[in-house]
Parts: structure tokens; C-alpha cells; sequence
């Protein structure tokens, strides 16, 4: 119940997240200026890549997406996560326990398992 309920308000917030609070959208790294050490609480788009050292609260939508504190969910290709946060990917990257990762391959350091193909789940689903 725990899993469900954090997926499902994660996905909220990507979705909402633009229509109700603040978004942006980077080209590259740092273009605009400054978008890379920029936190947000909202929707980060990227073209192609969507990378930032701040927090991502809400949600990240782009091919490549990094981020240092993930407070909601990461959907690309590749989504690499410094801590926390729900990802969906072809390759999904948490050092720090993410909460739950749908992709090809997903890397938990701290999760449940380590390394889980198609699904996996943070250490705190199964408590």
C-alpha cells in the first residue's frame, strides 16, 4: 500500500506539476544559465538532457535525467538519482535508495536489492 500510494502521487506531481507550480526547461547543461544548480518544485523538461546539482521536487521528464535529490519521479531514457525519488526508464541510477524503479535495468545501491532487471523497490516497501 505504501509502494502504490508513493507511486501514484508521484506521477501526480509529474503531471500537475506544470499547471500548478513553477517549471522550466533546459537545452543542455547549463542553458539557460544557471538551470544546472537550480532546485525546483515542479516539472524540469529537458531537450535532450535535463540535469541538475539542486533538488528536483516534482517531477523530470527527458531523455538523460540527473539529479542530485529526487522528491518525485524521473521518467526518461536513462535517469540517474543521487538519492530518493521514483524513476521509469530504460536505465534507472539511484546511489541512495529510490523508492521504486520500473526499467530494463535498475541500480539500488541502498534499495532492497542492489540490482533488479524490470522492477525494483526501495529498502523501506517490504518494513
Amino acid at each position: 500500500m505504501k509502494l502504490l500510494k508513493s507511486m501514484l502521487l508521484s506521477v501526480a506531481a509529474l503531471c500537475s506539476a506544470a499547471a500548478v507550480a513553477e517549471a522550466d526547461i533546459g537545452v543542455w547543461t547549463d542553458v539557460p544559465a544557471g538551470i544546472e544548480n537550480k532546485s525546483i518544485t515542479g516539472a524540469r523538461f529537458g531537450l535532450p538532457c535535463s540535469i541538475s546539482n539542486g533538488s528536483v521536487n516534482g517531477g523530470a521528464l527527458a531523455l538523460v535525467n540527473l539529479t542530485q535529490q529526487l522528491n518525485g519521479a524521473q521518467v526518461g531514457l536513462v535517469n540517474q538519482s543521487a538519492k530518493g525519488g521514483v524513476q521509469f526508464g530504460l536505465i534507472n541510477n539511484c546511489n541512495d535508495n529510490a523508492q521504486f524503479q520500473c526499467g530494463l535495468i535498475n541500480i539500488n545501491k541502498n534499495g532492497w536489492l542492489p540490482f533488479m532487471i524490470f522492477v525494483n523497490f526501495g529498502s523501506a516497501v517490504f518494513e
